[in-house]
Protein backbone atom coordinates (compact mmCIF):
# COMPACT_ATOMS: atom_id res chain seq x y z
CA UNK A 1 0.00 0.00 0.00
CA UNK A 2 0.80 3.39 -0.69
CA UNK A 3 1.55 5.35 2.57
CA UNK A 4 2.72 8.83 3.68
CA UNK A 5 6.28 9.03 5.16
CA UNK A 6 5.06 11.34 7.72
CA UNK A 7 1.95 8.63 8.58
CA UNK A 8 4.16 6.04 9.74
CA UNK A 9 6.38 8.00 11.26
CA UNK A 10 3.56 9.08 13.58
CA UNK A 11 2.22 6.09 13.69
CA UNK A 12 5.50 3.99 15.31
CA UNK A 13 6.18 6.89 17.43
CA UNK A 14 2.21 7.22 18.72
CA UNK A 15 2.92 3.63 19.73
CA UNK A 16 6.07 3.84 21.38
CA UNK A 17 4.98 6.62 23.57
CA UNK A 18 1.70 4.83 24.79
CA UNK A 19 4.24 2.35 26.72
CA UNK A 20 6.08 5.45 28.12
CA UNK A 21 8.62 6.37 26.05
CA UNK A 22 9.11 9.91 26.13
CA UNK A 23 9.19 12.00 22.50
CA UNK A 24 12.83 11.92 22.37
CA UNK A 25 13.24 8.42 22.90
CA UNK A 26 10.48 7.74 20.29
CA UNK A 27 12.21 10.00 17.49
CA UNK A 28 15.36 7.97 18.61
CA UNK A 29 13.92 4.50 18.04
CA UNK A 30 11.84 5.23 15.19
CA UNK A 31 14.51 7.26 13.30
CA UNK A 32 16.50 3.84 12.34
CA UNK A 33 13.29 1.83 11.21
CA UNK A 34 12.38 4.80 8.97
CA UNK A 35 15.65 4.63 7.83
CA UNK A 36 15.82 1.44 6.91
CA UNK A 37 12.48 1.48 4.98
CA UNK A 38 13.48 4.51 3.20
CA UNK A 39 16.72 2.77 1.65
CA UNK A 40 15.17 -0.07 0.49
CA UNK A 41 15.75 -2.65 3.53
CA UNK A 42 12.39 -3.95 4.06
CA UNK A 43 13.64 -6.65 6.42
CA UNK A 44 15.23 -3.85 8.32
CA UNK A 45 12.48 -1.36 7.85
CA UNK A 46 9.15 -0.54 9.40
CA UNK A 47 8.51 -4.76 9.33
CA UNK A 48 11.40 -5.19 12.27
CA UNK A 49 8.69 -2.41 14.60
CA UNK A 50 6.26 -5.13 15.25
CA UNK A 51 8.69 -7.60 16.96
CA UNK A 52 10.49 -4.63 18.38
CA UNK A 53 7.54 -3.55 20.12
CA UNK A 54 6.36 -6.77 21.35
CA UNK A 55 9.70 -6.91 23.02
CA UNK A 56 9.34 -3.12 23.99
CA UNK A 57 5.76 -3.79 25.71
CA UNK A 58 6.79 -6.94 27.78
CA UNK A 59 10.48 -6.42 29.06
CA UNK A 60 11.09 -4.34 31.69
CA UNK A 61 13.73 -1.77 30.40
CA UNK A 62 16.65 -0.61 32.26
CA UNK A 63 19.13 2.72 31.63
CA UNK A 64 22.41 2.76 30.22
CA UNK A 65 25.05 4.56 32.03
CA UNK A 66 28.70 4.98 31.22
CA UNK A 67 31.00 3.73 33.27
CA UNK A 68 34.53 4.05 31.92
CA UNK A 69 35.47 7.48 30.05
CA UNK A 70 38.74 8.05 28.78
CA UNK A 71 39.93 9.99 26.39
CA UNK A 72 40.83 7.51 23.37
CA UNK A 73 37.75 5.08 24.98
CA UNK A 74 34.24 4.53 26.68
CA UNK A 75 32.53 1.36 27.93
CA UNK A 76 28.60 1.82 28.14
CA UNK A 77 26.77 -0.42 30.69
CA UNK A 78 23.12 -0.92 28.93
CA UNK A 79 21.57 -2.52 32.09
CA UNK A 80 19.06 -4.04 29.21
CA UNK A 81 18.15 -0.13 27.64
CA UNK A 82 16.55 0.05 24.00
CA UNK A 83 19.28 -0.72 21.78
CA UNK A 84 19.19 2.56 19.43
CA UNK A 85 19.24 4.93 22.30
CA UNK A 86 22.59 3.32 23.45
CA UNK A 87 23.68 3.06 20.21
CA UNK A 88 22.91 6.59 19.66
CA UNK A 89 25.44 7.53 22.72
CA UNK A 90 27.88 4.96 21.65
CA UNK A 91 28.12 6.93 18.02
CA UNK A 92 27.89 10.51 19.96
CA UNK A 93 31.19 9.37 22.22
CA UNK A 94 33.05 7.95 19.96
CA UNK A 95 32.82 11.15 17.27
CA UNK A 96 33.50 13.31 19.75
CA UNK A 97 36.34 11.75 21.25
CA UNK A 98 37.94 10.63 17.80
CA UNK A 99 37.71 14.38 16.68
CA UNK A 100 40.12 15.09 19.60
CA UNK A 101 42.39 11.65 19.83
CA UNK A 102 42.61 10.42 16.34
CA UNK A 103 40.70 7.48 16.57
CA UNK A 104 37.95 6.43 19.62
CA UNK A 105 36.49 2.94 20.37
CA UNK A 106 33.01 2.89 22.40
CA UNK A 107 32.19 -1.03 23.56
CA UNK A 108 28.79 -1.92 25.44
CA UNK A 109 27.30 -4.36 26.58
CA UNK A 110 23.91 -5.58 28.18
CA UNK A 111 21.56 -3.60 25.74
CA UNK A 112 18.46 -4.87 23.58
CA UNK A 113 18.74 -5.21 19.81
CA UNK A 114 19.16 -2.00 17.52
CA UNK A 115 18.72 -2.83 13.58
CA UNK A 116 21.75 -1.97 11.96
CA UNK A 117 25.02 -0.63 12.42
CA UNK A 118 24.71 0.22 9.26
CA UNK A 119 22.77 3.37 10.77
CA UNK A 120 25.19 3.84 12.97
CA UNK A 121 28.47 4.01 10.58
CA UNK A 122 26.42 6.90 7.99
CA UNK A 123 25.80 8.77 11.21
CA UNK A 124 29.65 8.83 11.43
CA UNK A 125 30.26 9.40 8.16
CA UNK A 126 27.86 12.10 7.47
CA UNK A 127 29.95 14.50 10.47
CA UNK A 128 33.16 13.23 8.50
CA UNK A 129 34.37 10.57 10.16
CA UNK A 130 35.14 6.79 9.46
CA UNK A 131 33.54 4.39 11.34
CA UNK A 132 33.88 0.77 12.09
CA UNK A 133 30.49 -0.66 14.20
CA UNK A 134 29.85 -4.34 15.03
CA UNK A 135 27.01 -5.63 17.15
CA UNK A 136 26.38 -9.25 18.30
CA UNK A 137 23.69 -10.93 16.24
CA UNK A 138 21.74 -11.93 19.58
CA UNK A 139 21.38 -15.10 19.50
CA UNK A 140 23.11 -18.26 17.45
CA UNK A 141 21.97 -18.44 13.76
CA UNK A 142 24.87 -19.65 12.07
CA UNK A 143 26.15 -23.02 11.72
CA UNK A 144 30.01 -23.02 11.53
CA UNK A 145 31.21 -24.43 8.25
CA UNK A 146 30.92 -28.29 8.47
CA UNK A 147 28.44 -28.22 11.24
CA UNK A 148 24.27 -28.55 11.42
CA UNK A 149 23.80 -26.88 14.23
CA UNK A 150 23.79 -22.46 14.96
CA UNK A 151 26.57 -21.59 17.01
CA UNK A 152 27.36 -17.96 16.28
CA UNK A 153 24.93 -15.02 15.51
CA UNK A 154 24.74 -13.42 12.09
CA UNK A 155 27.03 -10.25 13.71
CA UNK A 156 26.35 -7.92 11.09
CA UNK A 157 29.11 -5.08 10.10
CA UNK A 158 28.47 -1.27 9.42
CA UNK A 159 31.73 0.88 7.86
CA UNK A 160 30.87 4.51 6.97
CA UNK A 161 33.38 6.73 4.94
CA UNK A 162 32.52 10.46 4.23
CA UNK A 163 32.38 10.41 0.42
CA UNK A 164 30.29 13.08 -1.48
CA UNK A 165 27.19 13.98 -1.61
CA UNK A 166 26.13 10.21 0.09
CA UNK A 167 28.03 8.64 2.65
CA UNK A 168 29.89 5.17 1.60
CA UNK A 169 27.95 2.52 3.89
CA UNK A 170 28.57 -0.95 3.92
CA UNK A 171 25.69 -2.68 6.03
CA UNK A 172 26.09 -6.57 6.15
CA UNK A 173 25.32 -9.70 8.46
CA UNK A 174 28.08 -12.17 7.51
CA UNK A 175 25.31 -15.02 6.93
CA UNK A 176 24.27 -15.30 3.12
CA UNK A 177 21.00 -13.28 4.24
CA UNK A 178 19.76 -11.69 7.73
CA UNK A 179 18.05 -13.63 9.75
CA UNK A 180 15.30 -10.83 9.54
CA UNK A 181 15.20 -11.52 5.50
CA UNK A 182 14.03 -15.26 6.48
CA UNK A 183 11.76 -14.15 9.06
CA UNK A 184 10.38 -11.55 6.44
CA UNK A 185 9.94 -14.41 4.24
CA UNK A 186 8.46 -15.98 6.74
CA UNK A 187 5.47 -13.51 7.56
CA UNK A 188 5.07 -13.28 3.66
CA UNK A 189 4.23 -16.94 2.77
CA UNK A 190 7.13 -17.20 0.83
CA UNK A 191 9.69 -19.89 -0.01
CA UNK A 192 13.52 -18.79 -0.04
CA UNK A 193 16.08 -19.30 -2.25
CA UNK A 194 18.81 -22.55 -1.86
CA UNK A 195 21.53 -21.42 0.02
CA UNK A 196 20.44 -19.81 2.50
CA UNK A 197 19.78 -21.87 5.22
CA UNK A 198 20.02 -25.38 6.39
CA UNK A 199 17.34 -27.76 8.33
CA UNK A 200 18.25 -29.90 11.03
CA UNK A 201 19.42 -32.34 9.60
CA UNK A 202 22.00 -29.96 7.70
CA UNK A 203 19.97 -30.46 3.88
CA UNK A 204 19.57 -26.87 2.06
CA UNK A 205 16.00 -25.87 2.81
CA UNK A 206 13.96 -23.44 0.89
CA UNK A 207 11.73 -23.45 3.33
CA UNK A 208 11.74 -20.79 6.09
CA UNK A 209 9.51 -22.12 8.66
CA UNK A 210 12.14 -25.14 8.25
CA UNK A 211 14.97 -23.07 9.07
CA UNK A 212 17.36 -24.26 12.12
CA UNK A 213 20.33 -22.27 10.59
CA UNK A 214 21.11 -19.69 7.97
CA UNK A 215 24.58 -20.36 6.20
CA UNK A 216 27.63 -17.77 6.35
CA UNK A 217 28.55 -16.31 3.44
CA UNK A 218 31.55 -16.93 1.24
CA UNK A 219 31.64 -20.75 2.92
CA UNK A 220 34.38 -20.96 5.72
CA UNK A 221 35.31 -17.54 5.39
CA UNK A 222 32.21 -16.05 6.44
CA UNK A 223 32.20 -18.52 9.28
CA UNK A 224 35.64 -17.47 10.71
CA UNK A 225 34.63 -13.91 10.15
CA UNK A 226 31.49 -14.56 12.23
CA UNK A 227 33.59 -16.02 14.81
CA UNK A 228 36.10 -13.26 15.28
CA UNK A 229 33.31 -10.65 15.19
CA UNK A 230 31.65 -12.73 17.92
CA UNK A 231 34.42 -12.56 20.19
CA UNK A 232 34.89 -8.55 19.75
CA UNK A 233 31.13 -8.24 20.54
CA UNK A 234 30.88 -11.18 23.33
CA UNK A 235 34.01 -11.52 25.59
CA UNK A 236 35.64 -8.02 24.86
CA UNK A 237 32.40 -6.18 25.77
CA UNK A 238 31.79 -8.78 28.87
CA UNK A 239 28.65 -10.06 26.72
CA UNK A 240 27.37 -14.03 27.03
CA UNK A 241 27.39 -15.29 23.41
CA UNK A 242 27.50 -18.58 21.85
CA UNK A 243 24.80 -21.32 23.74
CA UNK A 244 25.23 -19.08 26.63
CA UNK A 245 23.60 -16.15 24.62
CA UNK A 246 21.28 -14.35 27.39
CA UNK A 247 19.26 -12.49 24.45
CA UNK A 248 21.08 -9.55 25.44
CA UNK A 249 23.56 -7.69 23.00
CA UNK A 250 27.17 -6.01 23.08
CA UNK A 251 28.50 -3.41 20.41
CA UNK A 252 31.83 -2.31 19.80
CA UNK A 253 32.21 1.29 17.45
CA UNK A 254 35.25 2.79 16.92
CA UNK A 255 35.52 6.02 14.59
CA UNK A 256 39.11 7.73 13.28
CA UNK A 257 39.96 11.10 11.59
CA UNK A 258 40.07 9.81 7.97
CA UNK A 259 42.61 13.12 7.50
CA UNK A 260 44.59 12.10 10.51
CA UNK A 261 47.49 10.43 8.44
CA UNK A 262 46.69 12.56 5.33
CA UNK A 263 45.19 16.22 4.58
CA UNK A 264 41.18 16.54 3.61
CA UNK A 265 42.23 17.29 0.23
CA UNK A 266 44.44 14.58 -0.85
CA UNK A 267 42.07 11.30 0.83
CA UNK A 268 39.07 13.07 -1.01
CA UNK A 269 41.11 12.94 -4.35
CA UNK A 270 42.48 9.77 -4.19
CA UNK A 271 38.82 8.13 -2.97
CA UNK A 272 37.79 9.96 -5.90
CA UNK A 273 39.97 8.75 -7.88
CA UNK A 274 39.64 5.01 -6.68
CA UNK A 275 35.76 4.80 -7.20
CA UNK A 276 35.75 6.58 -10.44
CA UNK A 277 37.82 3.65 -11.56
CA UNK A 278 36.04 1.42 -10.26
CA UNK A 279 32.66 2.85 -11.67
CA UNK A 280 34.33 2.93 -15.07
CA UNK A 281 35.50 -0.58 -15.05
CA UNK A 282 34.87 -2.56 -18.60
CA UNK A 283 31.70 -4.42 -17.56
CA UNK A 284 30.49 -7.81 -18.37
CA UNK A 285 27.74 -8.68 -21.18
CA UNK A 286 24.60 -7.51 -19.65
CA UNK A 287 25.96 -5.65 -16.62
CA UNK A 288 25.02 -2.23 -16.91
CA UNK A 289 25.96 -0.50 -13.51
CA UNK A 290 28.28 -1.22 -11.14
CA UNK A 291 27.20 0.36 -7.88
CA UNK A 292 29.49 1.66 -4.83
CA UNK A 293 28.06 0.73 -1.19
CA UNK A 294 25.43 2.81 -0.31
CA UNK A 295 24.70 4.21 -3.47
CA UNK A 296 21.37 2.79 -4.14
CA UNK A 297 20.09 2.99 -0.52
CA UNK A 298 20.98 6.78 -1.41
CA UNK A 299 18.97 6.84 -4.45
CA UNK A 300 16.18 5.24 -2.70
CA UNK A 301 16.13 7.68 -0.06
CA UNK A 302 16.10 10.37 -1.93
CA UNK A 303 13.42 9.20 -4.20
CA UNK A 304 10.72 8.24 -1.02
CA UNK A 305 11.90 11.36 0.32
CA UNK A 306 11.17 13.55 -2.66
CA UNK A 307 7.49 11.93 -3.15
CA UNK A 308 6.53 11.70 0.65
CA UNK A 309 5.55 7.87 0.28
CA UNK A 310 6.55 4.75 1.01
CA UNK A 311 4.98 1.17 -0.93
CA UNK A 312 4.65 -0.82 2.56
CA UNK A 313 2.78 -4.46 2.35
CA UNK A 314 -0.61 -3.77 3.82
CA UNK A 315 -0.21 -6.59 6.20
CA UNK A 316 2.79 -5.14 8.01
CA UNK A 317 0.63 -2.23 8.98
CA UNK A 318 -2.25 -3.23 9.91
CA UNK A 319 -0.39 -5.29 12.40
CA UNK A 320 1.38 -2.13 13.92
CA UNK A 321 -1.91 -0.58 13.79
CA UNK A 322 -3.34 -3.79 15.88
CA UNK A 323 -0.17 -3.61 18.22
Amino acid sequence: MRIQIEAVEKLLKNKLRKIGFTAEEAKAITFEYISGELKGKGSHGVFGFINAYKRLKQTRRGHYKVVIDKPGYAFIEGNKDIGQIVAYKAIELAIKKAKKTGIAMVGGNNIHSFLRPGTWAEVAARKGMIALCFNYGGSPAIAPTGAKEAILATNPIGIGIPYKEYPFVIDMAVSERAYNVIKLAQKLGKKIPSGWAIDKNGKNTNDPDAVASVLPFGGYKGYILALALEILTGPFVRTKVGKKTKKVRGLLFIVIDPYVFTTKKDFSRDMNQLIKEVDEAKRIKGVKDIHIPGEVAAKNEIKKMKSGYFDIDKNIIEQIEKL
